[in-house]
């Protein structure tokens, strides 16, 4: 290992998930456990369990449950001092409901309460604070999403500016996450804002669906033709992942699991191809130690490895 690891920095959203004890209505359900949430503390844990150096830039409440997710960070050898602390906002939280499937899995439905929330009012000036700008200065690979920018009017300004900002050698890397009740009421302007981004992007990850939502295209080489910029293009579906590293051109199959919920392994699939992008594996390499990772996220009802 060489002595000063790459650094990955994710920048986003976390949220404290009550995740219910038993397959049921919400209002049968009388015991909840608390969870870790948000698509780029997912990824930045698992790019810890991937051995890689991480710190999350972003913002909770001065309250238990936010204290709980700096905790968490930190409990999976994720770097929390970027996290800011708002003294007025709340810590967001979402309840998620599960409903059993007939083939011994679980369907989570996810239900958010996150308006007015501290990590809503992340800006500009979260990533210019001190502690933010030196770890941003330092990163080799920066991560986001498509759910921060539609949070809010100051969370869109700050993934611009991160998006304007001149990288260097510094990659970033941007999973699609269309969220349309985020956009709800705005949709074809999302549409374009996450398509922007796409194009202006070194590495983009995207779901099937979310390609067709958004693109108006699943097909991983009609996408690669519509957005030719970014280095490294990462297509998923359940069965499997499409990945391009400028022309070259792999695909490979889902590892066989026993999947008890789906939320969350896309985010650790994407931690485990930046991993294994940041340590020099092959196009291959990537996409194996990726759906490695994936698998992890798929045996719980968590939104993260552990």
């Amino acid at each position: 290992m060489p002595d000063s690891p790459a650094l990955a920095v994710c920048f986003g959203e976390g949220l404290v998930a009550l995740v219910p004890a038993t397959t049921a209505p919400l209002e049968d359900c009388r015991t909840f456990h608390r969870s870790l949430a948000g698509a780029e503390w997912n990824t930045a844990i698992a790019l810890a369990s991937a051995g890689i150096r991480t710190s999350v830039v972003s913002r909770v409440g001065d309250d238990g449950f936010g204290r709980f997710l700096t905790a968490e960070l930190r409990r999976h050898g994720v770097d929390d001092s970027a996290v800011e602390v708002d003294p007025d906002a709340p810590t967001g939280l979402y309840v998620k409901e599960l409903t059993p499937l007939a083939d011994g899995s679980v369907d989570g439905t996810m239900h958010y309460y996150r308006g007015g929330s501290a990590a809503a009012a992340m800006s500009p000036a979260t990533l210019t604070a001190e502690r933010a700008s030196a770890l941003l200065h330092e990163a080799a690979l920066v991560h986001t999403s498509g759910i921060t920018p539609a949070l809010s009017p100051s969370t869109k300004a700050a993934q611009d500016a991160l998006f304007a900002e001149t990288r260097g050698d510094r990659l970033l890397s941007f999973d699609v996450n269309w969220r349309p009740a985020l956009w709800r009421g705005r949709e074809e302007a999302g549409r374009a804002v996450l398509a922007e981004y796409a194009h202006r992007a070194d590495a983009v990850f995207c779901t099937r669906p979310d390609a067709e939502a958004v693109f108006g295209t699943a097909d991983p080489q009609r996408l690669r033709e519509l957005i030719p910029e970014p280095r490294h293009l990462i297509v998923t579906s359940p069965t499997g992942a499409t990945a391009f590293d400028r022309t070259e051109r792999t695909q490979s199959e889902a590892l066989e699991a026993h999947v008890v919920e789906t939320i969350g392994a896309g985010d650790a699939f994407a931690a485990g191809f930046l991993a294994g992008v940041l340590t020099g594996l092959s196009l291959t390499g990537s996409l194996a130690r990726a759906h490695r990772i994936a698998t992890r996220a798929l045996t719980s009802t968590r939104d993260h490895v552990d």
